[in-house]
Protein backbone atom coordinates (compact mmCIF):
# COMPACT_ATOMS: atom_id res chain seq x y z
CA UNK A 1 0.00 0.00 0.00
CA UNK A 2 1.22 3.42 -0.68
CA UNK A 3 -0.07 6.49 1.16
CA UNK A 4 -1.37 9.70 0.41
CA UNK A 5 1.10 11.33 1.42
CA UNK A 6 4.01 9.58 -0.56
CA UNK A 7 1.48 10.44 -4.06
CA UNK A 8 2.13 14.09 -3.26
CA UNK A 9 6.26 14.19 -4.09
CA UNK A 10 7.96 15.22 -7.28
CA UNK A 11 9.52 11.63 -7.81
CA UNK A 12 6.27 9.71 -7.65
CA UNK A 13 5.37 11.88 -10.07
CA UNK A 14 8.20 11.23 -11.97
CA UNK A 15 8.54 7.23 -11.89
CA UNK A 16 6.46 4.67 -13.61
CA UNK A 17 3.86 2.67 -11.76
CA UNK A 18 5.94 -0.32 -11.70
CA UNK A 19 8.92 1.21 -10.24
CA UNK A 20 6.93 3.35 -7.44
CA UNK A 21 5.29 0.33 -6.02
CA UNK A 22 8.87 -1.31 -5.82
CA UNK A 23 10.07 1.76 -4.11
CA UNK A 24 7.26 2.99 -1.91
CA UNK A 25 5.10 -0.33 -1.12
CA UNK A 26 4.78 -1.19 2.54
CA UNK A 27 2.24 -1.91 5.31
CA UNK A 28 0.21 0.28 6.91
CA UNK A 29 0.15 0.39 10.55
CA UNK A 30 1.84 -2.44 11.07
CA UNK A 31 3.59 -3.88 14.44
CA UNK A 32 6.65 -5.98 15.23
CA UNK A 33 6.65 -7.92 18.82
CA UNK A 34 9.84 -9.67 20.53
CA UNK A 35 11.33 -10.02 23.54
CA UNK A 36 14.96 -7.63 22.96
CA UNK A 37 16.07 -8.03 26.22
CA UNK A 38 16.47 -11.67 28.18
CA UNK A 39 18.62 -11.81 31.49
CA UNK A 40 18.42 -15.15 33.74
CA UNK A 41 20.09 -16.40 36.94
CA UNK A 42 21.74 -19.33 37.62
CA UNK A 43 21.62 -20.70 41.68
CA UNK A 44 24.09 -22.98 42.60
CA UNK A 45 24.20 -25.46 45.06
CA UNK A 46 27.90 -24.77 45.77
CA UNK A 47 28.35 -22.38 48.44
CA UNK A 48 30.17 -19.25 46.99
CA UNK A 49 30.57 -17.44 50.51
CA UNK A 50 33.88 -15.69 51.01
CA UNK A 51 35.38 -18.28 53.72
CA UNK A 52 33.46 -21.01 51.75
CA UNK A 53 35.15 -24.24 52.17
CA UNK A 54 33.94 -25.76 48.57
CA UNK A 55 36.32 -27.52 46.54
CA UNK A 56 34.49 -26.39 43.30
CA UNK A 57 34.27 -23.22 44.18
CA UNK A 58 37.74 -22.74 45.28
CA UNK A 59 38.64 -24.27 42.00
CA UNK A 60 36.59 -22.10 40.50
CA UNK A 61 38.49 -19.11 42.11
CA UNK A 62 42.05 -20.43 41.27
CA UNK A 63 41.29 -20.86 37.96
CA UNK A 64 40.09 -17.37 36.71
CA UNK A 65 42.25 -15.86 39.28
CA UNK A 66 45.50 -16.93 37.88
CA UNK A 67 43.96 -16.14 34.02
CA UNK A 68 42.22 -12.67 34.50
CA UNK A 69 44.51 -9.77 34.87
CA UNK A 70 42.28 -7.53 36.36
CA UNK A 71 44.27 -4.15 35.60
CA UNK A 72 43.70 -5.10 31.80
CA UNK A 73 40.34 -4.06 30.70
CA UNK A 74 41.80 -5.05 26.68
CA UNK A 75 42.19 -7.99 27.80
CA UNK A 76 40.56 -10.86 26.20
CA UNK A 77 41.39 -14.49 26.15
CA UNK A 78 40.09 -17.52 24.56
CA UNK A 79 38.21 -19.71 27.01
CA UNK A 80 37.86 -23.87 25.76
CA UNK A 81 34.95 -25.79 27.52
CA UNK A 82 34.86 -29.64 27.43
CA UNK A 83 32.28 -31.03 24.98
CA UNK A 84 31.26 -27.46 23.92
CA UNK A 85 31.72 -26.32 20.43
CA UNK A 86 31.40 -23.05 21.05
CA UNK A 87 33.78 -19.98 20.98
CA UNK A 88 33.89 -17.93 24.21
CA UNK A 89 36.19 -15.60 25.99
CA UNK A 90 37.10 -14.40 29.16
CA UNK A 91 37.25 -10.80 30.09
CA UNK A 92 37.91 -8.55 33.01
CA UNK A 93 34.83 -6.73 33.50
CA UNK A 94 32.50 -6.15 37.16
CA UNK A 95 28.71 -6.24 36.89
CA UNK A 96 26.23 -5.71 39.61
CA UNK A 97 29.07 -5.30 42.56
CA UNK A 98 29.60 -9.03 42.96
CA UNK A 99 29.66 -10.52 39.14
CA UNK A 100 33.61 -10.19 38.55
CA UNK A 101 33.86 -12.96 35.64
CA UNK A 102 32.69 -12.56 32.08
CA UNK A 103 32.68 -15.21 29.71
CA UNK A 104 31.09 -13.86 26.36
CA UNK A 105 30.28 -15.54 23.11
CA UNK A 106 30.90 -12.54 21.05
CA UNK A 107 27.87 -10.90 20.30
CA UNK A 108 25.44 -13.31 21.09
CA UNK A 109 25.48 -13.40 24.85
CA UNK A 110 27.50 -13.10 28.46
CA UNK A 111 27.49 -15.33 31.25
CA UNK A 112 28.61 -13.34 34.29
CA UNK A 113 29.95 -15.42 37.41
CA UNK A 114 30.37 -14.45 41.24
CA UNK A 115 33.29 -15.96 42.46
CA UNK A 116 32.06 -14.73 46.03
CA UNK A 117 28.52 -13.94 46.97
CA UNK A 118 27.34 -12.52 50.40
CA UNK A 119 26.19 -14.10 53.10
CA UNK A 120 22.17 -14.57 53.74
CA UNK A 121 20.31 -13.34 56.61
CA UNK A 122 21.67 -14.44 60.09
CA UNK A 123 24.55 -16.30 58.20
CA UNK A 124 22.01 -18.80 56.37
CA UNK A 125 23.08 -19.37 52.52
CA UNK A 126 23.39 -16.71 50.33
CA UNK A 127 19.81 -15.97 48.29
CA UNK A 128 22.39 -14.55 45.63
CA UNK A 129 22.59 -16.20 42.26
CA UNK A 130 26.47 -16.93 41.35
CA UNK A 131 25.45 -16.65 37.50
CA UNK A 132 23.52 -14.09 35.74
CA UNK A 133 23.39 -14.71 31.49
CA UNK A 134 22.72 -12.11 29.17
CA UNK A 135 21.17 -12.61 26.03
CA UNK A 136 21.96 -9.97 23.52
CA UNK A 137 19.26 -8.66 21.29
CA UNK A 138 20.66 -10.31 17.46
CA UNK A 139 20.55 -13.50 19.30
CA UNK A 140 16.90 -12.95 20.39
CA UNK A 141 15.50 -11.30 16.93
CA UNK A 142 17.38 -13.84 14.63
CA UNK A 143 16.67 -16.87 16.71
CA UNK A 144 13.91 -16.17 19.39
CA UNK A 145 13.92 -16.38 23.40
CA UNK A 146 13.12 -20.52 23.29
CA UNK A 147 16.03 -21.08 21.21
CA UNK A 148 18.36 -18.09 22.80
CA UNK A 149 17.86 -19.61 25.96
CA UNK A 150 18.64 -22.94 25.12
CA UNK A 151 21.51 -22.37 23.21
CA UNK A 152 23.27 -20.23 26.10
CA UNK A 153 22.45 -22.58 28.95
CA UNK A 154 24.19 -25.59 26.88
CA UNK A 155 27.85 -23.29 27.63
CA UNK A 156 26.35 -22.65 31.35
CA UNK A 157 26.09 -26.38 31.98
CA UNK A 158 29.40 -26.90 30.22
CA UNK A 159 31.24 -24.44 32.45
CA UNK A 160 29.78 -26.13 35.27
CA UNK A 161 30.40 -30.25 34.39
CA UNK A 162 33.99 -27.82 34.39
CA UNK A 163 34.50 -26.86 37.70
CA UNK A 164 32.22 -29.65 38.93
CA UNK A 165 29.36 -27.19 40.09
CA UNK A 166 25.99 -28.21 40.46
CA UNK A 167 22.38 -26.44 39.27
CA UNK A 168 19.94 -25.92 42.05
CA UNK A 169 17.51 -23.60 39.64
CA UNK A 170 17.51 -21.19 36.99
CA UNK A 171 14.81 -17.92 36.95
CA UNK A 172 14.24 -15.07 34.94
CA UNK A 173 15.73 -11.67 35.91
CA UNK A 174 15.01 -9.34 33.05
CA UNK A 175 12.80 -9.46 30.15
CA UNK A 176 12.22 -6.59 28.10
CA UNK A 177 8.62 -6.43 25.45
CA UNK A 178 9.01 -4.41 22.83
CA UNK A 179 6.81 -3.39 19.54
CA UNK A 180 8.10 -1.72 16.64
CA UNK A 181 5.92 0.00 14.88
CA UNK A 182 5.10 2.40 12.05
CA UNK A 183 2.02 3.36 13.03
CA UNK A 184 2.67 6.44 14.31
CA UNK A 185 4.20 9.32 12.08
CA UNK A 186 3.53 12.08 13.80
CA UNK A 187 4.54 11.09 16.89
CA UNK A 188 5.02 14.39 18.34
CA UNK A 189 0.99 15.76 18.24
CA UNK A 190 -0.12 12.12 19.48
CA UNK A 191 2.35 11.82 22.70
CA UNK A 192 2.41 15.77 23.36
CA UNK A 193 1.66 15.93 27.13
CA UNK A 194 -1.96 17.28 26.67
CA UNK A 195 -2.59 14.86 24.84
CA UNK A 196 -1.31 11.81 26.79
CA UNK A 197 -2.73 13.15 29.81
CA UNK A 198 -5.96 12.56 28.38
CA UNK A 199 -5.20 8.81 27.02
CA UNK A 200 -2.74 7.29 29.35
CA UNK A 201 -4.17 5.19 32.18
CA UNK A 202 -1.15 3.71 34.67
CA UNK A 203 0.27 3.97 37.85
CA UNK A 204 3.04 6.02 36.77
CA UNK A 205 3.21 9.29 38.23
CA UNK A 206 5.73 11.21 36.30
CA UNK A 207 6.73 11.36 33.37
CA UNK A 208 9.98 12.20 31.23
CA UNK A 209 10.32 13.70 27.87
CA UNK A 210 13.12 14.15 25.52
CA UNK A 211 12.95 16.50 22.36
CA UNK A 212 15.22 17.08 18.93
CA UNK A 213 14.94 20.33 17.24
CA UNK A 214 14.55 20.06 13.37
CA UNK A 215 14.27 22.64 10.92
CA UNK A 216 11.08 25.13 9.88
CA UNK A 217 9.94 25.22 13.54
CA UNK A 218 9.35 21.73 14.17
CA UNK A 219 10.24 19.35 16.85
CA UNK A 220 10.86 15.59 17.53
CA UNK A 221 9.77 13.75 20.40
CA UNK A 222 12.16 11.20 19.91
CA UNK A 223 11.67 9.87 23.63
CA UNK A 224 9.31 8.80 26.71
CA UNK A 225 10.05 7.17 29.77
CA UNK A 226 8.15 6.38 32.76
CA UNK A 227 9.14 4.91 36.15
CA UNK A 228 12.71 4.41 37.01
CA UNK A 229 15.27 1.94 35.15
CA UNK A 230 15.40 0.22 38.78
CA UNK A 231 11.36 0.00 39.22
CA UNK A 232 9.60 -3.54 38.92
CA UNK A 233 8.99 -2.38 35.17
CA UNK A 234 9.95 0.80 33.24
CA UNK A 235 8.58 1.87 30.27
CA UNK A 236 9.72 3.64 27.73
CA UNK A 237 8.41 4.95 24.44
CA UNK A 238 11.15 6.32 21.76
CA UNK A 239 11.88 6.90 18.05
CA UNK A 240 13.98 3.11 17.29
CA UNK A 241 14.58 4.03 13.75
CA UNK A 242 16.69 7.05 15.12
CA UNK A 243 18.41 5.22 17.89
CA UNK A 244 19.88 2.24 15.05
CA UNK A 245 21.18 4.84 13.01
CA UNK A 246 22.71 7.57 15.77
CA UNK A 247 23.87 4.98 17.57
CA UNK A 248 25.99 3.22 14.47
CA UNK A 249 24.68 -0.93 15.26
CA UNK A 250 22.43 -3.43 14.63
CA UNK A 251 22.08 -2.37 10.65
CA UNK A 252 20.51 -5.61 10.78
CA UNK A 253 16.85 -4.17 12.34
CA UNK A 254 16.71 -2.25 8.58
CA UNK A 255 16.28 -6.15 6.87
CA UNK A 256 13.49 -7.06 9.69
CA UNK A 257 11.61 -4.23 8.96
CA UNK A 258 11.90 -4.35 5.34
CA UNK A 259 11.55 -7.74 5.53
CA UNK A 260 7.74 -7.79 7.52
CA UNK A 261 6.65 -4.22 5.38
CA UNK A 262 7.23 -2.02 8.56
CA UNK A 263 9.40 0.52 5.33
CA UNK A 264 9.83 0.28 2.05
CA UNK A 265 12.56 0.06 -0.18
CA UNK A 266 12.69 4.03 -0.46
CA UNK A 267 13.34 4.00 3.44
CA UNK A 268 15.42 1.36 3.54
CA UNK A 269 17.86 3.32 0.78
CA UNK A 270 17.62 6.38 3.35
CA UNK A 271 18.60 4.51 6.39
CA UNK A 272 21.39 2.94 4.64
CA UNK A 273 22.35 6.04 4.19
CA UNK A 274 21.99 7.61 7.71
CA UNK A 275 23.44 4.74 9.27
CA UNK A 276 26.64 4.72 6.99
CA UNK A 277 27.20 8.51 8.14
CA UNK A 278 26.09 7.96 11.65
CA UNK A 279 23.38 10.98 11.39
CA UNK A 280 19.87 11.36 11.96
CA UNK A 281 20.04 14.95 10.25
CA UNK A 282 21.64 13.10 7.30
CA UNK A 283 18.39 11.60 6.44
CA UNK A 284 17.33 14.79 4.67
CA UNK A 285 20.41 14.62 2.30
CA UNK A 286 20.21 11.39 1.97
CA UNK A 287 16.79 11.92 0.34
CA UNK A 288 18.40 14.33 -2.25
CA UNK A 289 21.09 11.47 -2.65
CA UNK A 290 17.46 9.73 -3.80
CA UNK A 291 16.10 12.01 -6.24
CA UNK A 292 19.87 12.66 -7.45
CA UNK A 293 19.79 8.98 -8.58
CA UNK A 294 16.16 8.04 -9.98
CA UNK A 295 14.72 11.88 -10.25
CA UNK A 296 13.99 12.84 -13.48
CA UNK A 297 14.24 16.93 -13.53
CA UNK A 298 17.81 17.95 -14.96
CA UNK A 299 18.00 20.94 -12.69
CA UNK A 300 17.03 19.36 -9.60
CA UNK A 301 19.23 16.24 -9.93
CA UNK A 302 22.27 18.90 -10.49
CA UNK A 303 21.50 20.40 -7.40
CA UNK A 304 20.64 17.50 -5.35
CA UNK A 305 23.96 16.38 -6.38
CA UNK A 306 26.03 19.52 -5.86
CA UNK A 307 24.55 19.44 -2.20
CA UNK A 308 25.17 16.36 -1.77
CA UNK A 309 28.70 16.32 -2.85
CA UNK A 310 29.50 19.38 -0.66
CA UNK A 311 30.02 21.66 -3.53
CA UNK A 312 27.21 23.81 -2.52
CA UNK A 313 26.73 24.24 0.86
CA UNK A 314 23.02 25.38 2.09
CA UNK A 315 21.07 25.38 5.58
CA UNK A 316 19.73 22.36 7.37
CA UNK A 317 16.25 24.61 7.02
CA UNK A 318 16.82 24.68 2.95
CA UNK A 319 17.55 21.19 2.56
CA UNK A 320 14.60 19.96 4.43
CA UNK A 321 12.66 21.62 2.37
CA UNK A 322 14.22 20.54 -0.85
CA UNK A 323 13.49 17.32 0.25
CA UNK A 324 10.16 17.46 1.15
CA UNK A 325 9.39 18.67 -2.23
CA UNK A 326 11.31 16.14 -4.68
CA UNK A 327 10.49 12.98 -1.63
CA UNK A 328 8.71 11.77 0.61
CA UNK A 329 9.47 11.33 4.49
CA UNK A 330 10.69 8.86 5.66
CA UNK A 331 8.91 6.14 7.38
CA UNK A 332 9.17 6.39 11.49
CA UNK A 333 9.62 2.87 13.26
CA UNK A 334 8.22 4.02 17.06
CA UNK A 335 9.57 1.23 19.67
CA UNK A 336 7.48 0.57 22.64
CA UNK A 337 8.87 -0.94 25.25
CA UNK A 338 8.14 -2.62 28.75
CA UNK A 339 11.25 -3.37 31.01
CA UNK A 340 10.71 -5.88 33.51
CA UNK A 341 12.38 -6.92 36.51
CA UNK A 342 12.67 -10.23 38.52
CA UNK A 343 10.74 -8.40 41.81
CA UNK A 344 8.06 -7.93 39.08
CA UNK A 345 7.45 -11.10 37.75
CA UNK A 346 8.27 -13.47 40.92
CA UNK A 347 4.48 -12.23 41.86
CA UNK A 348 3.18 -13.39 38.49
CA UNK A 349 0.83 -16.82 38.96
CA UNK A 350 1.60 -18.44 35.84
CA UNK A 351 -0.84 -20.73 34.11
CA UNK A 352 0.85 -24.03 33.03
CA UNK A 353 -0.51 -24.27 29.58
CA UNK A 354 2.55 -26.97 28.60
CA UNK A 355 4.09 -30.12 30.63
CA UNK A 356 7.37 -28.77 31.51
CA UNK A 357 8.34 -31.34 34.16
CA UNK A 358 10.80 -32.91 32.04
CA UNK A 359 13.07 -29.54 32.08
CA UNK A 360 13.73 -30.28 35.47
CA UNK A 361 16.04 -26.85 37.01
CA UNK A 362 14.33 -24.56 33.61
CA UNK A 363 10.62 -25.47 33.79
CA UNK A 364 10.73 -21.69 35.41
CA UNK A 365 12.09 -20.04 32.27
CA UNK A 366 10.04 -22.60 30.32
CA UNK A 367 6.62 -22.16 31.89
CA UNK A 368 7.25 -18.04 32.20
CA UNK A 369 7.65 -18.30 28.29
CA UNK A 370 4.56 -19.89 27.77
CA UNK A 371 2.70 -17.09 29.51
CA UNK A 372 4.04 -14.58 27.17
CA UNK A 373 0.55 -13.96 25.75
CA UNK A 374 -1.04 -13.36 29.00
CA UNK A 375 2.18 -11.03 30.75
CA UNK A 376 1.97 -8.37 27.60
CA UNK A 377 -1.79 -8.64 28.32
CA UNK A 378 -1.09 -7.27 31.59
CA UNK A 379 1.46 -5.46 31.01
CA UNK A 380 -0.52 -3.31 27.62
CA UNK A 381 -3.24 -3.02 30.27
CA UNK A 382 -3.09 -2.80 34.04
CA UNK A 383 0.36 -1.62 33.74
CA UNK A 384 0.06 1.31 31.26
CA UNK A 385 -2.26 1.60 28.20
CA UNK A 386 -3.93 4.53 26.28
CA UNK A 387 -7.36 4.96 25.77
CA UNK A 388 -9.54 7.37 23.94
CA UNK A 389 -8.76 10.93 24.80
CA UNK A 390 -12.83 11.81 25.58
CA UNK A 391 -15.54 9.85 27.19
CA UNK A 392 -16.18 8.48 30.48
CA UNK A 393 -15.37 10.76 32.99
CA UNK A 394 -13.43 7.77 34.31
CA UNK A 395 -10.67 7.36 31.93
CA UNK A 396 -9.84 3.81 33.14
CA UNK A 397 -13.53 2.53 31.81
CA UNK A 398 -12.61 3.56 27.98
CA UNK A 399 -11.93 1.86 25.27
CA UNK A 400 -8.10 1.50 23.91
CA UNK A 401 -7.31 4.02 21.33
CA UNK A 402 -6.54 2.78 18.01
CA UNK A 403 -2.70 2.73 18.61
CA UNK A 404 -2.92 0.24 21.72
CA UNK A 405 -5.67 -1.69 19.98
CA UNK A 406 -3.48 -2.58 17.31
CA UNK A 407 -0.49 -3.01 19.38
CA UNK A 408 -2.21 -5.25 21.93
CA UNK A 409 -2.97 -7.23 18.68
CA UNK A 410 0.14 -8.18 17.42
CA UNK A 411 0.68 -11.51 16.35
CA UNK A 412 3.07 -13.04 18.99
CA UNK A 413 5.27 -16.20 17.83
CA UNK A 414 8.76 -16.97 18.73
CA UNK A 415 10.89 -15.95 15.77
CA UNK A 416 11.65 -18.67 13.60
CA UNK A 417 13.97 -18.24 10.18
CA UNK A 418 15.13 -20.50 7.30
CA UNK A 419 18.82 -21.06 7.03
CA UNK A 420 18.64 -19.25 4.03
CA UNK A 421 17.14 -15.78 5.98
CA UNK A 422 19.69 -16.09 8.90
CA UNK A 423 22.56 -15.99 6.53
CA UNK A 424 21.07 -12.97 4.50
CA UNK A 425 20.69 -11.14 7.98
CA UNK A 426 24.05 -11.79 8.92
CA UNK A 427 25.59 -11.33 5.27
CA UNK A 428 23.69 -7.83 5.49
CA UNK A 429 25.05 -7.05 8.89
CA UNK A 430 29.06 -7.76 7.82
CA UNK A 431 28.40 -5.75 4.81
CA UNK A 432 27.22 -2.81 6.73
CA UNK A 433 29.41 -2.68 9.78
CA UNK A 434 32.25 -3.24 6.72
CA UNK A 435 31.58 -0.16 5.32
CA UNK A 436 31.19 1.87 8.54
CA UNK A 437 35.10 0.42 8.87
CA UNK A 438 35.93 1.82 5.28
CA UNK A 439 34.60 5.00 6.14
CA UNK A 440 36.85 5.35 8.80
CA UNK A 441 40.10 4.40 6.86
CA UNK A 442 39.21 6.92 4.60
CA UNK A 443 38.76 9.66 7.18
CA UNK A 444 41.49 8.98 8.96
CA UNK A 445 43.69 8.24 5.85
CA UNK A 446 43.66 11.89 5.08
CA UNK A 447 43.97 13.25 8.60
CA UNK A 448 47.02 11.26 8.43
CA UNK A 449 48.49 12.98 4.97
CA UNK A 450 47.08 16.40 6.80
CA UNK A 451 48.96 15.37 9.52
CA UNK A 452 51.98 14.22 7.77
CA UNK A 453 52.40 16.37 4.86
CA UNK A 454 50.89 19.44 5.90
CA UNK A 455 48.27 21.48 3.61
CA UNK A 456 48.77 19.55 0.51
CA UNK A 457 46.55 19.12 -2.74
CA UNK A 458 48.48 15.22 -3.37
CA UNK A 459 45.87 12.99 -5.08
CA UNK A 460 44.34 11.09 -2.88
CA UNK A 461 45.21 7.37 -4.34
CA UNK A 462 49.40 8.70 -3.39
CA UNK A 463 47.60 9.62 0.47
CA UNK A 464 46.74 5.98 0.74
CA UNK A 465 49.90 4.64 -0.43
CA UNK A 466 51.51 6.53 2.24
CA UNK A 467 49.52 5.01 5.03
CA UNK A 468 51.03 1.60 4.26
CA UNK A 469 54.39 2.86 3.01
CA UNK A 470 55.51 4.76 6.42
CA UNK A 471 54.62 1.15 8.48
CA UNK A 472 57.71 -0.56 9.70
CA UNK A 473 58.38 -4.13 11.15
CA UNK A 474 56.88 -2.63 14.25
CA UNK A 475 54.29 -1.77 13.14
CA UNK A 476 53.29 -4.91 10.89
CA UNK A 477 53.93 -6.61 14.15
CA UNK A 478 51.30 -4.71 15.84
CA UNK A 479 49.12 -5.40 12.89
CA UNK A 480 49.25 -9.32 13.19
CA UNK A 481 48.57 -8.71 17.19
CA UNK A 482 45.79 -6.89 16.52
CA UNK A 483 44.10 -9.01 13.58
CA UNK A 484 44.43 -12.13 16.44
CA UNK A 485 42.90 -10.33 19.13
CA UNK A 486 40.03 -9.01 16.91
CA UNK A 487 39.59 -12.84 15.31
CA UNK A 488 39.05 -14.07 19.11
CA UNK A 489 36.68 -10.82 20.50
CA UNK A 490 34.35 -11.44 16.84
CA UNK A 491 32.23 -13.88 16.58
CA UNK A 492 33.79 -16.76 13.93
CA UNK A 493 30.11 -18.32 13.29
CA UNK A 494 29.20 -14.50 12.22
CA UNK A 495 32.21 -14.14 10.26
CA UNK A 496 32.17 -17.78 8.42
CA UNK A 497 33.63 -17.72 5.01
CA UNK A 498 33.77 -14.46 2.80
CA UNK A 499 31.05 -12.20 2.65
CA UNK A 500 31.95 -10.63 -1.02
CA UNK A 501 35.00 -11.69 -3.22
CA UNK A 502 38.07 -9.22 -2.48
CA UNK A 503 38.85 -7.22 -5.98
CA UNK A 504 42.40 -5.63 -5.58
CA UNK A 505 42.88 -3.08 -8.28
CA UNK A 506 46.66 -2.05 -7.02
CA UNK A 507 49.88 -4.02 -6.07
CA UNK A 508 52.66 -2.50 -3.85
CA UNK A 509 56.31 -2.82 -5.86
CA UNK A 510 59.24 -1.76 -3.22
CA UNK A 511 61.31 0.77 -5.11
CA UNK A 512 64.50 -0.75 -4.12
CA UNK A 513 64.40 -4.39 -4.82
CA UNK A 514 61.77 -4.11 -7.52
CA UNK A 515 59.93 -6.77 -5.64
CA UNK A 516 56.34 -7.29 -5.90
CA UNK A 517 54.79 -7.35 -2.76
CA UNK A 518 51.43 -9.50 -2.40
Amino acid sequence: MICTEITKSIIYNELNKEDCVNWFDRKEKKFLHNIDTFYYSVKLNNDFRKDSPDKSCLKLRQFFNSVIDRSNFDMVIPFAVPDLDMQLNIRPFRFARFYNINIECPDLFDIFIADTVPDGADGEDSVTSEIIVQLRSYLLWQYGATKSFEYSYEAVKAICRMFNLEIFEVKENRIDYCWHSNYLQNPEKFFRIDNLVKMQVSRYKRIHYEYAFKPNEEYENDYISMGKRSDKCFLRIYLKSKEVVEQGYKPWFFKEWLFNGLINRYDYYVYEKAFLKRSWKYVDVARLEFYAEYGSKEIYREECAAIVSGEVEKSDEYISNLADKLTPRITLITNVEYQTMRKMSKSFELKFTKDNEDKAECRRIYDYLDNRYLITEYLTHSTFRLVTPEGDINKSRRDYCSFWKALRSCRMEDVKKSPKDLKLTRDYTRRMNKEIVKKRIINATITYSLYTKGINQDDVALDAADVLLMLNDNDIHTMKQVKQKRIIQLNNMLLNGPVEKTRRRYKLLDSESGELIE
